[in-house]
């Protein structure tokens, strides 16, 4: 219905002990604690939060950080951190590692702010200096002691300003030449101090739990705006929100600056200020003598503890990102399309191959009917080795008609014909000179009868086999073992 509303989405817990400072800017949050630790997490415009890990490097509480990037909603590209030890450490937000470490100021450093273009980055330490850093070369540009001890430091939006605060007093200061170019006193001591929507602006949350604003330019006895009453103890934290995805904050409140204002309190409340509202009926009422007169904010949460810090950052995209993840999108369902196709048309191809082998399978795994026997017997064990049936125990009669029987017996009967072998006659040697040859050739045996009678009717294997057994009957004698002569006879 379009009412402003402060809702809390998400706790964490992000330290072991009290939470000192916490940073936001393009989705990631940062928070340093007591424990000398810095914790990162990411959150996505939809509400989920991603824990990313843990930083550690400083020797003490992280009492102040920063993020840079090419916008305020931009994803950043360093984060700066400042700690009691007095280190001043710059991180790389893409891998998260430790780029530089500067020793910054000797007790401690109490406010870092960094430049908007990224190059320049201004310090408040514990020992009465304020430091302008170089942060392309990583040294340090510019030191200056002031004579009270600076507690609070911030660029202006524009960057061509810095405003410094020590107890109630309120400084602002070229960061060109570095003339003083405003001098306020608040009520009570300072506490916080914001700078959005223009340069000439500053609010301040005081110790007392009221609000106030001085513009440079107004007389610098008077506040431009007072929120009284805001928190019934000290104001912790206060910042102005943006609800631009781009990161601009509305103007149109008191002296051009932001129309929406949010303060947290030790009291753990957390409330949203409209600064054209705010400051009208209170001071009146206050005026005519009500003490316990005070504003009353558009928007409150209650119940997260004792704030100590506070962030703020658009939950949208901006429009050039928003735009960047909408075409990549599309590219990545593009390419999710052409993946899944190519993957279909993978898997098909598998299906047929497995199919191709499966039946190469079952072709060579053949099953055999034996009749007798049941079920068929399986021949072949899938890798082309087959083993014969054996038909021995089987019990079976072939059955023949008279046809049949007929053909059988004409084919058994039948006389085939087969080819005469030619006899290969050898011809006798030639004579030389028509002499006879030189070796003349043996007769061959031959069986015929009247050989027979000649030899005594026995064959030529008859009389060899006689022969042989006579002559293996004959004993034979024996070898000398001596030297003695062999007889004689």
């Amino acid at each position: 219905d379009g009412t402003p509303s402060v809702t809390r989405s998400f706790t964490l817990d992000a330290h072991l002990t009290q939470c000192k400072s916490v940073a936001a800017q393009g989705g990631f949050i940062a928070s340093g604690g007591a424990d000398d630790l810095i914790r990162v997490w990411h959150h996505n415009p939809d509400g989920a939060v991603a824990d990313l890990g843990t930083l550690s490097g400083h020797e003490g509480t992280v009492s102040c950080l920063a993020f840079h990037g090419p916008s305020a909603a931009a994803e950043p590209t360093r984060m700066v951190s400042g700690g009691v030890d007095g280190g001043l450490i710059i991180w790389s937000v893409a891998n998260w590692d430790a780029l530089k470490t500067l020793r910054a100021h000797r007790g401690g450093v109490h406010a870092l702010s960094v430049h908007k273009s990224g190059k320049v980055a201004m310090t408040a330490g514990a020992d009465s200096c304020v430091a302008m850093w170089n942060m392309t070369k990583g040294r340090v540009a510019h030191k200056t002691k002031l004579r009270v001890k600076p507690e609070l430091l911030v660029f202006t939006p524009s960057g061509s300003s810095y405003v410094t605060v020590a107890q109630h007093r309120l400084t602002m200061t070229s960061a060109e030449t570095g003339a003083v170019s405003g001098v306020f006193d608040a009520p009570k001591r300072v506490m916080c101090v914001a700078q959005a929507g223009c340069d000439d602006v500053t609010y301040l949350g005081c110790e007392g739990g009221d609000v106030v604003a001085y513009d440079r330019r107004a007389p610098p006895t008077k506040p431009v705006m007072t929120i009284t009453g805001a928190h019934p103890s000290r104001v912790k934290a206060i910042c102005a929100p943006s609800d631009d995805p781009d990161g601009s904050v509305q103007s149109g409140g008191p002296g051009g600056g932001p129309v929406s204002l949010v303060t947290a309190s030790s009291d753990g409340a957390v409330r949203l200020w409209d600064l054209r509202l705010a400051s009208s009926g209170a001071a009146t009422a206050r005026g005519l003598g009500v003490a316990n007169a005070r504003d009353t904010p558009v928007a409150e949460a209650t119940g997260g503890g004792r704030f100590t810090c506070v962030a703020t950052m658009p939950t949208a995209l901006p429009s050039k990102v928003a735009a960047a993840v909408l075409a990549e999108g599309a590219a990545g369902r593009a390419r999710d399309g052409r993946e899944a196709q190519a993957a279909a048309a993978a898997k098909r191809k598998q299906e047929k191959k497995l199919r191709v082998e499966k039946a190469r399978l079952n072709s060579a795994k053949r099953v055999v009917d034996i009749p007798g026997k049941g079920k068929g017997k399986r021949l072949g064990d899938g890798d082309g080795n087959c083993e014969k049936p054996n038909y021995d125990d089987v019990d079976f009669e072939v059955v023949a008609d008279d046809e049949t029987a007929a053909e059988d017996e004409d084919v058994v009967n039948a006389k085939v014909e087969k080819p005469e072998k030619k006899k290969m006659m050898k011809k006798p040697s030639a004579a030389i000179d028509g002499d006879e040859t030189l070796v003349p050739k043996k007769p061959k045996f031959t069986s015929k009868p009247e050989e027979k009678e000649k030899r005594g009717g026995k064959s030529y294997e008859e009389t060899a086999t006689a022969a042989r057994r006579k002559g293996s009957s004959a004993t034979k004698a024996k070898p000398s073992r001596g030297f003695s002569k062999p007889a004689r006879g």
